[in-house]
């Protein structure tokens, strides 16, 4: 028996008690990382986490923690480590032990929890379908889709997630994948069931998981079907036709888990960069400033957003053999799990590492991964945030917000704001 089908269990249980998890994590160094103060801020524990080098093992967890940007980069493109084991242990806990075998299925076929060769075959088929020209065709409409959301904006007071962040990213994707209007609501719904899949720290209900994955997966299909009859300029018609040299071919499960983490690791990891962005442009009003009067530091600002805070708060992986790591031995079975947050900010890396700089040299942070597991949607990601965070500034004129009012989410996976209001300035 693994390991951590006995922690996860556990770990669920101390945190539905805040009392037993404060003194839970009083005895390791680094203190509560589910406490309120480290959701609101990941970096409130550099300096403890620092303390113990760029790779460390923690007993209280189980794991390796890696916070250094190089080591970050070897573990993510290292051969020897993988994904696709995180599965078998999901499978061996309630309630992922509870769901349908099509829920088991949809999640095996999960890109980012698939090892090479089915990872390799996988990737080459999605790659074919899914490429710069697909993203590039919707230029026009997401200037279109933020003007016309921005217009909907209360003249003093907008609820920025509610009313921009979540919607934005999921009609862009909702379009990608050529999905009619009437559809955007139910692939919100489904998002937020399924996404749940991906913070084992969190339960679910597995019926409710179960229905969504069914509803998605008969839909998903039935569009297919008929881009197959009728083929159109979209993502879902290139995925359904979508054939390799030897003639390989996307089966119906696996066309839908790459939809579904397409459409669900898309939307939340989006919605949470705009607004943890505009968080950040507000708590550094030289830089917004900066980028007002020059623009075309836009590209370069959107990097550094994504290096100085990101909505992606953990980056898994297990040891698929025993190796070395920086003169730590790595033994097969060990999870790794890579600190975006803190490799961003790692001061071997970049000088003023605590600063916000949109006019930095070479951002170039981990927040996409790296390696075959780099982000499919990391081109989308930041052509969304391009075209939005640019007309929200122009838009929101000299705008506030106050820190009391952001509820955040409690997650191990995603760093975003639930709810965000600002006030127009």
């Amino acid at each position: 028996m693994r390991i951590e089908t006995v922690i996860i269990p556990a770990m669920r249980w101390v945190l539905d008690r805040p009392r037993l998890t404060d003194a839970l994590f009083r005895l390791d160094s680094w203190g509560n990382p589910f406490s309120d103060e480290f959701v609101e801020d990941p970096m409130v524990m550099a300096d403890e986490i620092r303390a113990g080098g760029p790779v460390q093992w923690k007993p209280l967890y189980q794991q390796w923690f890696i916070s250094g940007y190089d080591e970050s980069r070897e573990v993510l493109t290292s051969p020897h480590t993988g994904t696709s084991n995180q599965v078998e242990v999901l499978e061996a806990v309630s309630p992922f032990s509870k769901m349908s075998p099509r829920s088991k299925t949809f999640l095996r076929n999960v890109l980012l929890l698939t090892d090479p060769p089915q990872h390799t075959r996988l990737r080459g088929l999605v790659n074919r379908a899914f490429t710069p020209r697909q993203i590039s065709r919707l230029d026009e409409r997401m200037n279109k889709l933020v003007s016309d959301l921005i217009a909907d904006f209360d003249p003093q007071r907008v609820e920025l997630m509610v009313e921009f962040a979540s919607k934005f990213p999921s009609v862009v994707i909702a379009e990608l994948f050529g999905l009619p209007e009437e559809d955007r609501p139910w692939l919100l719904g489904v998002s937020k069931v399924v996404a749940q899949l991906l913070d084992p720290f969190r339960a679910f209900d597995p019926a409710e998981m179960d229905a969504a994955i069914d509803d998605f997966h008969r839909r998903i299909i039935e569009l297919a079907d008929e881009r197959r009859r009728e083929p159109a300029e979209d993502l879902l018609t290139g995925l359904a036709l979508v054939e390799a040299d030897d003639g390989d071919r996307l089966s119906e499960d696996e066309l839908v888990a790459v939809a579904g983490i397409i459409l669900v690791a898309g939307h939340e990891t989006t919605a949470g960069m705009i607004g943890l962005s505009m968080i950040m442009m507000h708590d550094h009003p030289d830089q917004l400033a900066l980028v007002k009067a020059q623009p075309n530091l836009w590209p370069n600002a959107i990097e550094e957003l994504l290096r100085y805070d990101t909505s992606v708060r953990s980056i898994p992986r297990a040891a698929l053999v025993d190796f070395e790591l920086r003169g730590h031995h790595i033994k097969k079975g060990q999870n790794i799990l890579v600190m975006p947050q803190a490799s961003n900010r790692d001061p071997r890396r970049f000088d003023d590492y605590d600063q916000l700089r949109f006019d930095r040299e070479d951002p170039a942070p981990v927040s996409f991964g790296q390696g075959i597991h780099y982000c499919l949607g990391a081109n989308l990601a930041k052509a969304e945030l391009g075209v939005a965070l640019p007309a929200l500034v122009d838009a929101l004129g000299d705008f506030t917000i106050d820190r009391s009012e952001i509820e955040w989410r409690h997650s191990i996976t995603i760093r975003t704001p639930d709810r965000l209001p600002i006030t127009r300035g």
